[in-house]
This record gives C-alpha cells, sequence and structure tokens, in this order.
C-alpha cells in the first residue's frame, strides 16, 4: 500500500487550525451572547473571539514558515 502524501497530513493539519479558530470566536460568540442574561462580563468571551481570528488568520501561516 502506498504511503500517505506529506502535503495532504499538511493540508489537514491546516485545516483543523483553522477549524479550532472558528470554533473559539464560536464560543467567545456564545459567552457573549449570555452575558446580559447571567449578568457576566463581555470580556472574557470578546477576548476568546479576538483569540480564535488571530488563529484562524495567523496559525496557518506560522505552520507554513515553520515547514520551510
Amino acid at each position: 500500500m502506498a504511503e500517505r502524501d506529506p502535503a495532504e497530513a499538511r493540508l489537514w493539519l491546516m485545516t483543523l487550525v483553522r477549524l479550532a479558530g472558528l470554533l473559539t470566536v464560536f464560543g467567545g460568540m456564545w459567552l457573549v451572547g449570555r452575558a446580559p442574561e447571567t449578568g457576566g462580563p463581555m470580556g472574557g468571551g470578546l477576548m476568546l473571539m479576538a483569540a480564535g481570528a488571530i488563529i484562524v488568520l495567523f496559525g496557518p501561516r506560522a505552520l507554513k514558515t515553520r515547514w520551510k
């Protein structure tokens, strides 16, 4: 059986990094949405949203430069 192409494994890893960033953004949105009804602060949710955006934007780029 032929071995798996390394480029395919790298593509899947980049896709997982993007998905993790999106899930982090959605988690932050969920916290911000629940803040008014629970009386909690919105800062944590906003920070999660910002962290998720940074992961989505710069995570794959960091992997690409690491692999070069």
